[in-house]
Parts: structure tokens; sequence; C-alpha cells
């Protein structure tokens, strides 16, 4: 159904320039390479994650459909590779009523890596400046194809007891869909061969990183580190239109 819709948009959008417009429309190829990133945001009380940028591959079809000599429709199908590394420090309390209240409180360093795979519509409208530059802007729809979530942790300062509680694995939850806003510019090299800069930003939560740091046990209430994530990139990519 989603390649259904995603064709669909796309035959309407090439159907609609072709009647305004005696330019003909071009079809091409895009690859590139996409510097993706997350920001987050905590739940109350809690520090924020350190981020590292990932990079991914983008690459999938483009068209090019005149309105005028000026204004075009420029819709793209995508795949792309999104994600981040990432750190954050916790603190973990666990029961200590059986171990004569000796410090029950460990804290914790996590290393986390999320790479995330979508197939990624872009509707871009453009500008063209000149004969070589033309300005981009657009929605941009992607819908999550594939998710991968590692992390590690080590603990920092003293070996807790034998008898403590170990803390929960961290989890990751996916949204499908996320929607964001693309700007840019091209520059061509020929009327062929074009060379495209854009940066991403997403407006829709796409993934809850959760951690359990204390259970509700003996009177103690359960607290929770949660970051809502959203997704940033930076994609530079080589078209060649046909």
């Amino acid at each position: 159904m989603k390649k259904i819709t995603l064709l669909t948009i796309v035959a309407l959008l090439s159907f609609g320039a072709n009647a305004q417009s005696l330019l003909p429309t071009k079809y091409g190829i895009k690859v590139g390479l996409n510097i993706a990133n997350v920001t987050s945001t905590p739940n109350e009380g809690v520090k924020n994650i350190e981020t590292t940028p990932l990079l991914g591959v983008a690459g999938g079809f483009y068209m090019e459909i005149a309105l005028n000599d000026k204004w075009y429709i420029n819709p793209e199908l995508l795949y792309v590779q999104k994600g981040a590394s990432f750190n954050y420090d916790y603190k973990h309390k666990w029961d200590s009523i059986s171990l004569n209240n000796v410090n029950n409180l460990d804290e914790y360093a996590t290393t986390n890596s999320l790479k995330l795979a979508y197939v990624e519509l872009n509707p871009t409208i453009s500008y063209k400046a000149s004969d070589k530059l033309a300005l981009n802007f657009g929605p941009s729809v992607s819908f999550l194809i594939s998710e991968d979530y590692t992390f590690t942790e080590k603990i920092i300062g003293d070996v807790p007891p034998l008898n403590s509680v170990e803390p929960t694995p961290g989890t990751y939850e996916a949204e499908d869909l996320d929607v964001g806003l693309n700007l840019g510019l091209s520059y061509y090299i020929t009327e062929s061969f074009l060379v495209d800069a854009k940066v991403n930003t997403g407006f829709l939560k796409v993934g809850t990183v959760n951690r359990i740091t204390s259970i509700e046990e003996h009177g103690n209430e359960k607290k929770e580190y949660n970051f809502e994530l959203n997704n940033r990139a930076i994609v530079l990519s080589f078209a060649y239109l046909f």
C-alpha cells in the first residue's frame, strides 16, 4: 500500500506539471552521503544525551518537472540511512533492605548506536536562480523499513555487591513515520549532471529511548530515563538526468 501511494503521488505531480509546461520532464538517479544525527528531549530532571553523527547512504530515483523556465517540481523517491551514536550516564537504585542499608545507588555510563533506514518521498519545489544554480525547498515524508539499536554500559566507581540487583536493559521504541522539511541548493555542472546539498529537519518523534533506573518496591518510587528522538541530517548527492 505504501509503494502504491508513493507512485500515485509522483504520477499526479508529473501529469499536472506537463499540462502547464512545454519543457520536457527529465528522469534520473541520485546517489549520495547522508550525515545523520538526532536531537533529543529528555524527561524532567534528566541530563540530555551527547550525540555523534553517523554516516549513511542515500540514493534512488529523481525527476525534474518544469512548471515554467524558473519553477520546477523535483520529486525524489529515495532509500536513506539515518540515526546517531549517543552517550548518557544514569544512576541505578536497588533495594538495600537485605544488605544492611549499604550504599544502594550505582552510576553507569552507556554507549548507544541507533541505525535507521527509510524509504523517503521528497516532492521538492525548485527555483532556478540561474542556469547553474537552483534553490530547493519542500516537505519530506519518510517510512521506516528497518532499525538497529545496540548499547553497552559500564559501572562508574566501585563494583556493587554480588547480591545487588542489576539494572534492566535499555530499550528503543520506534515510530514508523517521519515528516520533515528539506532546504538546499543544486549546482548544475552540465544540463544533465548536478551536485545537490540539503538539510533535512524531522518534525515528528521517531522513537523513544527508555531506561528504568529504580523499580517500585518497598516504598521506592519507580523512576525512568526517557529520551524522545527527532531526525536531523545533511545530505550531499550527485544526480544524473536522462
